[in-house]
């Protein structure tokens, strides 16, 4: 698989001024009471760097997490962190059911049609703020977008590093 650290989502804004920050989820399903928190470490990404930060306190709240780092003590300092990706162990997170997978694993995937052809590799992902689409780019260098549903996915082996998709030609 891919890396051993996953995205999880974005620091959004500063939350008083004792250096608190919303962290708005990729996922959208923080912030429910069942929630407990996050882990103790993260890693945060942005501004062209990645750096590991220790979670000093972190509550759910509507739409995300407030967060607080350990050394990150203001609103001020807190406030360069806005926009940077936050990424959580792969290890931590809750194993995956028989159909699901991350997103983030499908780069690099061979792709093909359900009738056996091959449509190419999956160069990158993105998210267009609907849902994540996959850049499949074919031997030829021609890319073709597909949205990452099951509408579309058929099927993918993670161990094999392959996709079956329907692109709806």
């Amino acid at each position: 698989m891919g890396s051993d650290w996953l995205p999880f989502g974005i620091l959004r804004r500063p939350h008083g001024g004792k250096g608190e920050i919303l962290l708005h989820p990729y996922n959208g399903a923080a912030g429910r009471s069942e929630d407990s928190g996050l882990l103790p470490r993260v890693r945060v990404a942005g501004a062209g760097k990645v750096r590991e930060l220790l979670v000093a306190a972190s509550r759910p709240v509507p739409g995300g997490y407030l967060v607080r780092f350990e050394g990150i003590a203001d609103r001020a300092s807190v406030a360069a962190l806005v926009g940077q990706e936050v990424h959580l162990p792969r290890r931590c997170l809750a194993p995956l059911g028989a159909a699901e997978f991350y997103v983030e694993d499908l780069a690099g995937c061979e792709v093909f049609h359900p009738d056996g052809r091959r449509l190419g590799r999956v160069g990158g992902t993105f998210w267009n703020g609907a849902q994540d689409i996959m850049a499949v780019v074919a031997e030829d260098g021609s890319e073709r977008l597909l949205p990452v549903v099951a509408e579309y996915v058929l099927r993918f082996d993670g161990e094999r590093r392959l996709l079956v998709v329907e692109p709806h030609d």
